[in-house]
């Protein structure tokens, strides 16, 4: 079995929370607002890439800015069909293929050259299959190369739907540095199980996504749902602080990376913007 060799980050402002921005102003955000470190998207950094940037570029702007990139994410369909065709599930606004080996790579070379401590993967929507467990193992054991833990982030209407099935591949991988994204989100919209959030392995938890929400959703599309219309901390229905302290009780020590994906947070300032999370995310653990 294989061990990440990071410490653990305290407050991660996630990469969602602020939009169509310049790494740059993100690391300058971020250092403004006083959080521990931040998350990256491989996406972005594909762009990046094609204006001649490289993930050691992207980490001394974040060095000189005294930021941390704690989370790379999010390799879509690391367990499923590899050829080019789109990752589901079909009401997923984006046309974006499944993980294919060069952006696992990429991911790798991100979480190596920031000193990462974790990777964000989703499931497939149809494996036709694929040995699940064997592929995230292999998955944990190139991240343990560059030091980094592996989090599987489970999502309605994927084949990793919840806890149960995200913790059964966790478990059947036996990997030391794999485990789960633990995202209030997909728990109470989705399969929501209080007794599975319960009884988890408290170091089975690599790290904890949170944002608030409506009581009832707002429109009958998950994903538009998911990706714009997430609430700041106590400005929606959910007991935010009450399911971090279950996850805390239980002995869970993962950081927590804040993911309010918002228009309505993306139209003001990005410094108030991450001001205003921070703070609010502190507030949660009093």
């Amino acid at each position: 079995m294989t061990n990440g060799t990071r410490g653990v980050p305290g407050l991660i402002l996630g990469y969602g929370n602020l939009t169509g921005i310049a790494f740059e102003e993100r690391v300058a955000a971020a250092a403004a607002a006083g959080v521990d470190a931040i998350g990256y998207s491989v996406l972005e950094f594909q762009d990046a890439k094609r204006n001649g940037i490289d993930a050691k570029d992207l980490a001394a702007i974040a060095e000189n800015a005294a930021i941390h990139v704690a989370e790379v994410e999010i390799g879509l369909g690391f367990d499923g069909p590899a050829d080019g065709r789109r990752w589901g599930p079909v009401s997923f606004p984006w046309d974006l293929p499944y993980m294919d080996a060069g952006v696992e790579q990429d991911l790798l070379d991100l979480a190596g050259a920031f000193e990462a401590h974790h990777i964000v993967v989703a499931g497939s929507s149809h494996r036709q299959g694929t040995d699940t467990a064997r592929r995230f193992a292999r998955l944990c054991d190139r991240a343990a190369e560059v030091g980094a833990k592996v989090a599987i982030e489970f999502l309605p209407g994927t084949d990793i739907p919840d806890i149960a099935t995200s913790l059964a591949v966790v478990q059947s991988a036996d990997r030391d540095n794999g485990g789960l994204c633990v995202d209030n989100w997909h728990f109470m919209r989705g399969n929501r199980d209080d007794a599975a959030l319960r009884s988890l392995p408290a170091d089975r938890v690599v790290v904890v996504q949170l944002s608030d929400g409506p009581a009832a959703p707002l429109t009958d599309d998950y994903f538009e749902e998911t990706l714009k219309h997430r609430r700041l901390f106590g400005d929606g229905d959910w007991d935010v602080a009450g399911f971090l302290a279950t996850l805390r009780t239980n002995g869970v020590t993962a950081p927590v990376s804040i993911e309010i994906l918002s228009e309505n947070w993306h139209a003001r300032p990005i410094v108030q913007t991450a001001t205003t999370f921070v703070a609010r995310a502190r507030a949660l653990e009093g």
